[in-house]
């Protein structure tokens, strides 16, 4: 009994599992039915795609859309009808959902038909994945072609109408309800002064511009028409002046039509059209400025018609003439025809005008009371718009002034105008028509080179004015030096050169030179002030020393430079050494143009000392040429070439640029904070704006001004004083500290030293040498000493070379000194040692004794 209710039991169950299956494979089926039913009649095309792309299944739609058949789509993929530029896209969308675990991604795409047709879809992917974790992708598509045919279309016709705009030449701007630019052509970005994608302001709060009316005055934003028709919905128009923020102005007529009221805020869109009126604006400036000039010329003009009767005349032709407006209208510029010329030459004048269009000469004319005038007279032919003459235009003005210095310019194109003794020009004429001479008459010629001796010096301390005098008045003893027949050249500055033609043999010209040493030897009386002077002469004889013109002066010069060598005051011949020795200053003076390019140029610093605590203060920069070809060079032998030569400008700028990047360097190192003194020759000083140039170094290298001294010249501060003195005021004014180098060689005013407010007085070494020794030199070291205290100004002695200048110095209360007993100038890596070390003197000497 039992067993059989078991075997009923196990019966029931097996029913149960069944009933269930077939209700669940019913469901499925259904199910199934469902989908398939809304798969194939869903409007958009729907296809399942395995995870690699191909088509699994696909409906009726998506076969339309694509041209295949269910058959042809089930044996490819996507790949193979996706446009090949859109593929890419296509796969990052297919990572994207794998990857992110995104439900649904969307893109355009377009699809190539079987029939080769183009369509564009746009195509939403989604991840099916199945119980057991595989997926598919279910692509939806949905046909976008004419919508994306229309945008084209679209784009089309704006790019027509942006063509059309960018064309014009009227601006248009179209703003909407509130003002802001919708539309604005190139035409009106530039009557703006608008770059291409800059923002147009607001009409009602256009920063940075203003407008004015045509008669000049500031005209309010809501005169404007853009404005007037935004409010008022009516046309507008109105000439206008847009000024933009960098005052230049555009002339327009603006024209501005409304368009419907805008009902949120009750006001019009507005179009705008802009004509450009500014090249019409000026074009009539323009007229009234030529009637202004015509008006107010200080030339005379005359103006008349095809058969050259007078039309026109200015104010300056009745001041020229003497005739009136009236009085010339209808006559002919026969009226003023001069005896001198005769009418048929004032005719001939007139009508070469007419046939070249063109003619300027001098001619002299008459005025109306009778007298003559020489003038320069311009006639220019005005032409109508057939080719032919309409009118004539005469431009004439006096030249008697002119006329009257032309004797004069004739002279100075000839002479020097300081001393009126010949130029360069005539001389040298002169000298070939001499050489020529000698040539056909085998005679002999001397040429004298001449230097001034010491004229700097002279010319610094007592000024251009007194050097000028001087000059003129050693140019007067030379004339009585030499004969009629020789000449006598200012080769420029201090420099004289005479020709001796027809010289028996060299004692002639020695004699001369002798003459010309003896008479500069006489004192010369200028502003009060007796000066003694002398020449250096160099001699050059023809033909011995050369036959060419170039060839004798640059041998006389070589000569002279060998006077100066010899202790000046003094001539001497040319001799085949001297040029060796010119050579030698050649070579130095063209290898020292090419040492900066090099890098060959170098600083050293030379500590400057406080006696009574041994600190480093400061360090003088010093220049060191270490040449390629020459090798070490000493300053002695390269730095009177530099300064000779102009190269001194150029240099010193490096020297200014490399201390103070040294100094900046030394600081950012963290070394204890010193000045560097950099020396300033006076023709860097004349020749640069030293101003500019001191600020340039101080900002491009961040080195603080008080750290930079600036070591200057007696003779260049009392150099046109005035002039100088604002320019050491500017220097002032840049926080640099101002020193003069060489006190006690010069002129010093002390009221213009007062006035110069400089920081230090530096001693010459030369009065620190023989102090010691010599009571003259201590009285003046120790009087400059004195006078720096007493003006309240820092001392520095140079050239301390033994313990017992150094005790002398401070026992006079000197407070800083500077020479070889402390150390020699040191290259900046030992000084930064050295500044290391301060204030302990006997480890910094010890550093440089090292080094």
């Amino acid at each position: 009994m039992e067993r059989h209710q078991g075997h009923l039991s196990g019966l029931r169950g097996i029913f149960v599992d069944i009933t269930a299956r077939k209700a669940s494979e019913a469901a499925l089926e259904d199910s199934e039915a469902r989908f398939r039913g809304t798969f194939e009649q869903a409007a958009m095309g729907v296809c399942l795609c395995a995870v690699n792309g191909r088509y699994m299944r696909v409906n009726q739609r998506y076969c339309e859309l694509t041209g295949y058949s269910e058959v042809e789509l089930l044996l490819r993929d996507f790949r193979e009808i996706t446009h090949a530029d859109d593929l890419e896209a296509n796969e990052r969308l297919l990572d994207a959902l794998i990857l992110d675990n995104t439900e649904r991604h969307s893109i355009e795409k377009r699809i190539l038909r079987r029939d080769g047709e183009l369509i564009w879809v746009n195509l939403t992917i989604s991840l099916v994945r199945s119980r057991r974790g595989s997926g598919q992708f279910m692509e939806v598509i949905e046909d976008i072609t004419a919508r994306k045919h229309a945008e084209r279309e679209l784009r089309e016709s704006e790019a027509r109408m942006r063509s059309i705009l960018s064309a014009m030449r009227e601006g248009v701007i179209m703003r909407d309800a509130e003002g802001v630019v919708i539309i604005a052509n190139a035409a009106a970005r530039r009557l703006y002064g608008l770059a291409p994608e800059a923002v147009f302001p607001p009409l009602l709060e256009p920063e940075g511009y203003s407008f004015v009316r045509e008669d000049g005055s500031e005209c309010p934003v809501p005169e404007l028409p853009g404005a007037r028709a935004m409010v008022e919905g009516c046309s507008a128009a109105a000439v206008v002046g847009i000024v933009a923020e960098n005052g230049q102005c555009s002339w327009v007529m603006a024209r501005a039509e409304p368009l419907q009221r805008d009902t949120h805020t009750g006001l019009f869109p507005v179009v705008l059209t802009l004509n450009d009126l500014t090249a019409q604006r000026r074009a009539e400036e323009e007229l009234r400025l030529a009637a202004t000039v015509f008006d107010n010329s200080v030339e005379a003009i005359m103006i008349t018609d095809a058969g050259r009767q007078i039309l026109s005349v200015n104010k300056a032709f009745t001041v020229l003439t003497g005739h009136e407006p009236m009085s010339v209208s209808g006559q002919t510029p026969a009226i003023l025809s001069s005896v001198r010329q005769g009418l048929n030459q004032y005719d001939r004048i007139w009508r070469e005008a007419a046939m070249r269009g063109v003619w300027q000469g001098e001619v002299w004319q008459r005025r109306r009371e009778g007298g003559e005038f020489p003038v320069w007279l311009s006639i220019s032919v005005v032409r109508d718009r057939g080719g032919a003459i309409a009118n004539f235009v005469a431009v004439f003005s006096d030249i008697t002034e002119r006329k009257a210095n032309e004797a004069r310019i004739a002279f100075l194109a000839h002479h020097d105008p300081l001393t009126s003794l010949p130029n360069r020009t005539l001389f040298q004429d002169r000298l070939e028509q001499a050489l020529a001479r000698c040539e056909r008459n085998g005679g002999r010629l001397a040429l004298l080179f001449l230097d001034l001796d010491r004229f700097k010096t002279i010319n610094d301390s007592l000024g251009h004015l007194a050097g000028d005098r001087l000059l003129q008045a050693v140019a007067e003893r030379l004339r009585h030096c030499v004969r009629d027949t020789d000449t006598i050249c200012r080769q420029g500055g201090d420099e004289f050169i005479i020709v001796l033609p027809d010289v028996l043999d060299s004692e002639v010209s020695a004699r001369v030179a002798e003459k010309i040493l003896r008479r500069l030897a006489e004192p010369f009386e200028i502003d009060g002030n007796a000066l003694g002077t002398s020449f250096s002469i160099g001699i050059a004889v023809y033909p011995n020393d050369g036959r060419q013109a170039s060839v004798l002066m640059k041998n006389a010069d070589t000569a002279m430079y060998h006077a100066k060598e010899s202790g000046r005051n003094t001539y001497r011949f040319f001799t085949e050494a001297m040029n060796a020795n010119a050579l030698e200053r050649l070579q130095v003076e063209n290898q020292l143009r090419q040492a900066l390019e090099r890098s060959e140029l170098l600083l050293h610093f030379q500590p400057q000392v406080e006696l009574s605590s041994g600190r480093i203060v400061g360090g003088e920069a010093l220049l060191r040429w270490q040449s390629e070809v020459l090798g070490f060079v000493p300053p002695g032998r390269f730095i009177p070439i530099a300064e000779e030569s102009g190269l001194i400008v150029p240099i010193g700028r490096w020297v200014l640029w490399e201390a103070c990047r040294q100094a900046k360097r030394w600081l950012v190192e963290g070394q204890a904070r010193v000045t560097v003194a950099v020396n300033i020759s006076a023709l860097q000083f004349r020749r640069e704006d030293i101003v500019e140039l001191v600020s340039q170094a101080l900002a491009e290298t961040g080195l603080p001004p008080s750290c930079l001294e600036l070591e200057l010249t007696e003779s260049l501060l009392m150099e046109q004083a005035e002039d100088v003195l604002d320019t050491v005021q500017c220097l002032k004014n840049l926080g640099v500290r101002l020193s003069i180098d060489d006190f006690g060689t010069g002129y010093s005013s002390l009221s213009y030293l007062k006035r110069f407010a400089v920081d230090r007085l530096k001693i010459d070494q030369g009065f620190v040498r023989d102090m010691v020794e010599d009571p003259d030199d201590a009285a003046i070291v120790r009087s400059i000493i004195q006078l720096g205290r007493s003006l309240k100004l820092d001392v520095i002695a140079e050239g301390a070379e033994s313990r017992t200048q150094v005790d002398f110095l401070i026992s006079e209360g000197c407070r800083e000194a500077q020479g070889y007993y402390f150390c020699p100038p040191v290259t900046p890596e030992v000084f930064a040692q050295m500044i290391s070390s301060s204030p302990d003197p006997s480890e910094w000497q010890r550093e440089a004794r090292r080094a």
